[in-house]
């Protein structure tokens, strides 16, 4: 199972942020007298320190920069941190390549409780659908106006990221991703509520996403984590660049981790990922989406009325071109005009007690799986399910999905870390009633 540790030592300091009354002359190791900038504070870092950021809001330097790039590691046992001050509420408000910038080996990082906030609020879907280097405007550099992303971890070139845990930001309004990872090994995202991302950016981005992953090494167990994460309405409304189409702005995506694409030097990876007790709502794209990647198990998961690009309709929950893939436990609902999912040449999927609810193609799924079993149109019967924020994925008391799920390699846990079983059987879906 993966574990992060995050151990202080003699030598450990806390650093201390505020935009509101810090100073570049302030050594910022005390909240009386803290650093003006995250930036500020990130470079003096050694491992095992930890960045405490007080209210405010923090943006980029110049149009091209992000507002926080995380220059220094943490080692196994001494992560650096970087945390909301007890009881705030920071801001990363920025219109450059991204709100926090993890790369090129930067590795043992833990990004916890901002709010991050990119520049869709902006832009028009007019002026983004000409933006340089589009389908209709070949001409310029590409532009972080329309494409920035929130967090975003990623290896250009021999150094590769690990070990990078992302829990309880929200993420929103970023023309490119919410949080992404590429090239990288053991990540945790968790906890984040992800929405209204991908909509201007030219590259085919999601709410959340692994692409193309490294092999750090070949440990048993998961090495990548996504759980209890909300993403909500991110879409593409801006064709990728390679198609000139509508191609994701899925909630969730683990993408060529067979690393298959863009001419890709990596190699497969051989990593186990667990996707679990994630609600997935209203995204352009799919809910949760696996493709040309390997041992992925995708558990106790809510996905409802996603596919609402008009130019796509692959489902809510899936995957293709994979192998050792498990979709059990999961909650899958479509409106009437949408699949529920499909299977494309897939090896090894077991499908295993998920429910289905108002399919206009119940059979979609055409071709052998193995222990495949599902609810086939039953209502879960959710609290408030709408389409918005204040959407409630919970069961109601009469819900099919109560003590209808597998037990065997179900999540032990749910979406607010209540315990599983609380009878006999596990329920389905990312909440226990």
């Amino acid at each position: 199972m993966f574990l992060f540790i995050c151990c202080s030592n003699s030598v450990a300091k806390n650093y201390y942020v505020s935009s509101q009354y810090g100073k570049v002359t302030y050594k910022g190791i005390s909240a009386k007298y803290p650093k003006p900038t995250i930036q500020d504070a990130a470079e003096l870092t050694q491992p095992g320190d930890t960045v405490f950021v007080m209210n405010g809001i923090y943006t980029n330097d110049c149009p091209t920069c992000n507002a926080v790039t995380i220059p220094h590691s943490g080692t196994k046992n001494k992560f650096i941190v970087y945390t909301n001050y007890p009881g705030h509420k920071p801001k990363i408000k920025f219109n450059g390549w991204a709100g926090f910038s993890i790369s090129n080996g930067v590795s043992y990082i833990v990004i916890n409780g901002f709010k991050v906030e990119g520049n869709n609020t902006k832009v028009s879907l007019p002026r983004a659908l000409k933006q340089p280097k589009s389908c209709l405007n070949r001409k310029g550099n590409y532009s972080p106006e329309y494409n920035g992303n929130g967090i975003a971890i990623f290896s250009t070139g021999q150094k590769h990221n690990h070990h990078i845990r992302v829990s309880k930001n929200t993420v929103y309004n970023c023309g490119g991703g919410g949080i992404s990872a590429s090239r990288a090994d053991y990540i945790i995202f968790e906890d984040n509520i992800v929405y209204n991302n991908s909509w201007y950016a030219l590259f085919g981005t999601s709410g959340i996403s692994l692409y193309q992953f490294k092999n750090f090494d070949f440990a048993k167990g998961y090495h990548n984590i996504i759980r209890r994460n909300k993403c909500y309405n991110n879409k593409n409304l801006i064709p990728w660049i390679q198609i000139c189409s509508v191609s994701d702005g899925n909630g969730i995506v683990i993408d060529d981790f067979l690393n298959q694409q863009n001419h890709s030097t990596l190699g497969k990876y051989t990593g186990q990922t667990l996707v679990e007790n994630n609600v997935c709502w209203f995204n352009g794209g799919t809910g949760i989406h696996v493709y040309l990647s390997d041992n992925v198990n995708i558990i106790n998961n809510t996905a409802y009325c996603n596919s609402k690009s008009s130019e796509l309709n692959a489902g809510q929950i899936l995957a293709s071109r994979s192998n050792n893939i498990k979709i059990m436990n999961n909650i899958l609902v479509s409106d009437s005009l949408n699949v529920i999912n499909s299977n494309y040449q897939n090896k090894r999927l077991a499908y295993i007690h998920n429910l289905h609810f108002n399919v206009s193609y119940p059979k979609q799924i055409k071709i052998k799986i193995t222990n495949s079993t599902c609810l086939d149109n039953e209502n879960p019967m959710f609290i408030t399910p709408s389409n918005n924020l204040s959407a409630n994925f919970k069961l109601q008391q009469n819900s099919p999905a109560i003590d209808r799920g597998a037990t065997y390699y179900g999540s032990k846990t749910d979406f607010e870390t209540k315990k599983r079983p609380k009878r006999r059987f596990t329920d389905i879906g990312a909440y226990e009633y």
